[in-house]
């Protein structure tokens, strides 16, 4: 777990990162321009990053429900050791499917959750991405790792992949590596058959999505149409330049709209 922040007394950030596997550890710098209005916590979820580093391949219960469960935990410990009654939780890519899962068993901690990258269906997105690319609808392994390769070249997201693949190519990167895998190979398929339409319509805390427009990944298209029939206390959707790593590439934007529809939030 790493806490970054300038003032204590501002509200914190749980972020929960995406892959499933790609630990935000090696990376905490992006979270820069965050830290003027929010203290931001990362945590190396079950099987990944430094987490993976210390356990490796003996890390046991690498579960979609049983990260819930940690992640829970880990709100609970942060509460307490920040002295706060709540806390946001915001969700990238895979994390997002993650963290619809935990605000709904636990609300009650939690002022709002923001969802980017959103993940709303594995199979929803690559119908999206078909119809982009004009690739037979097969949807086997073959052609889902093609829609991959196309989606992951979305022109805003090169400059944050690049410094992925720079850290990868060195060799401190090769337990990270492993992570990626591990936490990926045992929780994968379980992300692959989450469907936020089914599986989290109804949300009990406020909802803010900040969605890049050139999000090849989780298309924008899918993610608006999950906002639109979803239901929550509140809901505000924010599209911003960018793509699935928007609110790291396009950092202003996405502090701007967490500053605008999230900060109030945390007052009440």
């Amino acid at each position: 777990m790493a806490i970054q922040g300038e003032d204590r007394a501002n509200p914190v950030i749980l972020y929960l990162h995406g892959g499933p596997g790609e630990a935000q550890s090696p990376f905490l710098d992006m979270f820069k321009t965050w830290l003027a209005d929010f203290t931001v916590v990362n945590w190396d979820q079950r099987g990944a990053g430094k987490t993976y580093e210390k356990h490796g391949d003996a890390t046991p219960d690498v579960t979609l429900d049983r990260e819930v469960v940690d992640a829970i935990a880990l709100t609970e410990h942060v509460l307490k050791t920040l002295g706060k009654k709540k806390l946001v939780l915001v969700g990238q890519s895979a994390g997002s499917a993650l963290g619809l899962k935990v605000v709904q068993r636990r609300p009650d901690l939690y002022y709002a959750f923001v969802g980017t990258g959103q993940t709303v269906s594995v199979v929803r997105s690559a119908e999206w991405q078909e119809k982009q690319i004009n690739v037979p609808a097969t949807h086997d392994a073959a052609e889902m790792k093609t829609l991959h390769q196309w989606a992951i070249t979305s022109p805003p997201d090169r400059p944050y992949l690049k410094r992925m693949m720079d850290f990868m190519a060195k060799p401190e990167s090769a337990s990270w590596v492993k992570g990626v895998d591990f936490e990926s190979g045992h929780i994968g398929r379980q992300m692959q058959s989450f469907d936020a339409m089914t599986d989290a319509l109804d949300l009990p805390v406020p909802y803010i999505l900040i969605q890049g427009r050139a999000d090849w990944l989780t298309p924008m298209a899918v993610a608006k149409e999950y906002f639109d029939k979803m239901r929550s206390r509140d809901k505000v959707f924010v599209p911003i330049d960018g793509g699935h790593f928007a609110c790291f590439t396009n950092a202003g934007m996405f502090v701007a709209a967490l500053r605008k529809h999230v900060l109030p939030l945390t007052r009440t």
